[in-house]
């Protein structure tokens, strides 16, 4: 059984994916298994996995397409390994993401997941500039410390390409779910694991996130007319508030109280603002 299982769900991106699959392959870190779920892709994408022709890549095709979340969540039900990362089909790792990854994993065997930084690249791979502007601190952070951050500073501080799971996480927090919004649900299982587990920042890039037109970013990020993104990671925000006042070993102290309350009432106007902006009518 491997260690290590590296997931890419993929739709019709067989121009990034070779990328992708020998960014994986590359690894100074063998000990994985890389699993390709295509869904329903209508491209080139199964004769070029079926290039590569390595023992270690599984390609999956699904007979429809079952939408972005369920094939992120079928990429756990088909991983093996003891830790799962799922990379974006038109990112890609740098050679020593998985060696790093693992061993903040087994050096600190309690968090549920790490997380790096990574850098944005253009269509053709070219930097373009680093992803996000505001982090936690690096290292260990305790449980809830991650969830501080993020109520802190707004917004969601984890690229999906730039994380490792440990798998046990899925059976205490379930799979990935949508509560708030199709865009964020990534978003949400961050929130759900730092409800219960501490979490490790690896202060390095190790990952390209790759800018283009295509990606499904495209549709939620990059429309000010129909900010669904930012109105999403609100809702998600807003949620992980209501989620800590419900945990004593949290909630315990009036500068905690102080800080939530004060928090809620400028994510929640901030929130009112993106949707009167968007639905006038309101």
């Amino acid at each position: 059984m491997p260690k290590v299982s590296i997931a890419i769900p993929t739709y019709n991106c067989s121009q990034f994916l070779k990328e992708a699959i020998e960014s994986v392959l590359a690894q100074t870190y063998q000990d994985f298994e890389l699993i390709i779920s295509d869904n329903a892709s209508t491209d080139k994408t199964k004769e070029l996995v079926k290039s590569f022709n390595d023992q270690r890549i599984g390609y999956y095709r699904n007979s429809k397409n079952i939408g972005m979340m369920a094939n992120w969540n079928k990429c756990i039900e088909l991983s093996k390994g003891n830790y799962l990362m799922i990379l974006g089909d038109d990112d890609k790792l740098y050679p020593r993401f998985i060696e790093k990854s693992v061993k903040v994993h087994e050096s600190n065997p309690a968090i549920g997941f790490s997380f790096t930084h990574c850098n944005k690249v253009d269509k053709k791979g070219r930097y373009m500039m680093r992803w996000g502007y505001k982090f936690t601190p690096a290292g260990y952070l305790d449980k809830y410390k991650y969830l501080d951050y993020t109520i802190k500073f707004g917004s969601c501080l984890t690229n999906s390409s730039t994380v490792l799971l440990n798998k046990r996480v899925f059976t205490k927090v379930g799979y990935f779910e949508a509560p708030f919004g199709t865009n964020t649900f990534d978003f949400n299982m961050w929130i759900k694991i730092a409800l219960e587990y501490p979490i490790y920042f690896i202060n390095e890039a190790l990952c390209d996130y790759r800018i283009h037109k295509e990606q499904i970013s495209e549709l939620h990020w990059r429309r000010p007319e129909r900010p669904t993104g930012k109105i999403g990671t609100y809702l998600e925000i807003i949620n992980t508030i209501v989620c800590l006042l419900d945990k004593p070993d949290y909630y315990n102290s009036d500068k905690k109280r102080e800080f939530l309350l004060g928090k809620l009432e400028e994510h929640n106007k901030a929130l009112s603002f993106l949707i009167k902006e968007s639905l006038p009518e309101l």
